[in-house]
């Protein structure tokens, strides 16, 4: 079975964005209007400035940033890839020729370096590949900027998975400003889109039922949730209706992941408990796997099996057991001790009970994470070690490389 995807792409006009030394700009001023791009800004700065406008803006097909005033730059522009997304081709501007450099700056997902000043045809070039991708000179193909697959699956029913999936939806694109995307494979339940004060459409299901991905579908398909501190729009949700669970090409769906790591830097998957069609392969190649549990016998024995199952982070995959109080309150039936042994692995995580505050929240639109500030914040510091990747080795596999593997074992 061929398990390449066949990708549409949208022929629109790739927008673009500069931060350059003052003395540029009025080069690359005159170079977009002769070659007739469409410019969101020409300002001056460097990798610091294009991300406060970053955070504040939408973000250009194509970002231009001069890197020569910069002590870290590759490190720099790495944290501005990921504000921007995956969909957003990095030019660094800089003043001299150094090799050793521009290797660094791919390997950080960059283009292209460009040296200024310039040659218009020079950037006309650098351009005609952009809208062609073409990646000149990269070491490997992971070194293509890429988004990271986050799944996420209760142990058992009721254990706040979906709840969890919303709060880390939230926290990476409100309060670190980076492109996410949920999706909600609970297809008989569904209830994303309520907790984001959303009305779910089949977006997810159409997606499915074609043939083959095509990002034009993607796109019609996705509801979009702005930042409620200025508009933005940051958090995507890929939704479905409660229903039948039809069967699902897994092929298909694992190419659907390659589609939105290409489109976004955060995918984050809300998996029911009972992994339907497909949520194995899913599983087995996220960068990040999430396991919700609560502390009973029930839990503990389904944690034990899904730990036994994709518990295993040698190709540098992490996992993160996390423990909800979502029945038992203060009181849990099984003292945490006595249920780590059992499972022979450590939560990483607590989090407290609510309570009705969330639930009360969604009487009044989209979950309120404020109305339970303990929670909130526990899951502030899941969200910061997800994106720290504090323990990951050097050059992991990343999704698409595993999706890679997989296939040629097959």
């Amino acid at each position: 079975m061929s398990s390449t995807a066949v990708i549409s792409e949208e022929t629109t006009s790739k927008t673009v964005a500069v931060f350059s030394r003052p003395d540029d700009m009025p080069h690359f001023e005159d170079a977009f209007n002769r070659l007739g791009r469409l410019t969101l800004a020409i300002k001056p700065g460097g990798p610091n400035e294009a991300l406060a406008w970053c955070t504040e803006n939408c973000s250009p097909a194509i970002l231009a940033v001069d890197i020569s005033q910069a002590a870290h730059p590759a490190k720099k522009l790495a944290e501005l890839g990921a504000v921007v997304g995956p969909g957003s081709r990095l030019i660094a501007l800089g003043d001299k020729q150094d090799v050793d450099l521009y290797r660094k700056l791919l390997q950080a997902g960059v283009f292209d370096y460009l040296v200024t000043p310039f040659q218009l045809g020079q950037l006309s070039d650098v351009l005609a590949r952009v809208d062609e991708d073409l990646w000149l000179g990269q070491p490997h193909p992971g070194s293509v900027r890429a988004g990271q697959t986050v799944a996420v699956i209760g142990a058992t029913g009721g254990v706040g998975a979906s709840t969890i999936v919303t709060a880390l939806g939230q926290q990476f694109a409100d309060t670190h400003k980076i492109p996410t995307i949920l999706i909600d494979y609970d297809r008989r339940r569904s209830n994303l889109a309520l907790m984001l004060g959303m009305e779910a459409n089949g977006g997810l299901a159409g997606i499915l039922a074609a043939p083959e991905i095509d990002l034009r579908l993607i796109q019609r398909a996705l509801l979009k949730q702005e930042d409620s501190n200025n508009g933005t729009q940051r958090l995507y949700l890929l939704a479905q209706r409660p229903g039948e669970e039809t069967p699902v090409n897994p092929d298909l769906l694992l190419n659907l992941g390659v589609a939105l790591c290409d489109l976004y830097s955060m995918s984050v998957w809300d998996i029911p408990s009972h992994r339907p069609s497909g949520s194995d392969e899913l599983l087995a190649n996220a960068d990040i796997r999430v396991i919700i549990t609560d502390y009973t016998v029930q839990n503990a024995r389904a944690t034990r099996m899904l730990l036994q199952d994709f518990g295993d982070e040698s190709h540098g995959q992490r996992l993160y057991l996390v423990a909800n109080a979502a029945r038992h309150r203060d009181k849990p039936s099984i003292p945490r001790p006595q249920f780590e042994d059992f499972l022979g692995w450590n939560i990483d995580l607590e989090l407290p009970n609510t309570g009705n505050a969330l639930d009360h929240s969604l009487l009044e639109g989209r979950l309120d994470f404020s109305k339970a500030r303990p929670f909130k914040e526990s899951l502030t510091r899941l969200a910061c070690n997800i994106l720290g990747n504090p323990t990951a080795p050097a050059c992991p596999l990343g999704f698409i490389e595993r999706l890679r593997k997989s296939i040629r074992r097959r």
